[in-house]
């Protein structure tokens, strides 16, 4: 089942003490079946997150991180300067039709970068609005 909703999304993205926080606001498309897709538009490309009961995927333009519920992955995750290996460790996941609340931690083979937090709301887009 496919549905049209308002997005608000934010991402904090914490490394050591400096904290930078991304916020879009955007008409989404979320589908919902054995996987969960939601997907909206942004000025720096496209956003498509998209899980099921043991996998996240999370993409923005051409970069695509992977995450599973129960051990870390490794990824080649995309930069505008080539490829860097990245690892995913997921701390926190809950999500539903109205809310996805995320927390993750990326490494690299040094060890820690980045802790990230995803908190997006969704609700019923009215096409009236557009009007």
């Amino acid at each position: 089942m496919y549905q049209t909703k308002k997005i608000h999304y934010k991402a904090v993205f914490k490394q050591d003490d400096e904290h930078q926080t991304i916020e879009y606001k955007a008409k989404g498309v979320c589908h919902y079946d054995d996987q969960t897709t939601i997907q909206f538009q942004t000025p720096e490309g496209a956003i498509q997150i998209a899980y099921d009961r043991q996998e996240i995927h999370l993409q923005h333009g051409s970069s695509l991180l992977r995450f599973h519920k129960e051990h870390e992955l490794w990824n080649q995750y995309q930069l505008p300067y080539g490829e860097v290996a990245l690892k995913t460790k997921l701390i926190k996941f809950e999500a539903n039709e109205h809310n996805m609340k995320m927390k993750y931690e990326l490494h690299d083979h040094h060890g820690l970068l980045s802790t990230v937090y995803i908190m997006l709301s969704m609700m019923p887009y009215q096409f009236e609005e557009e009007l």
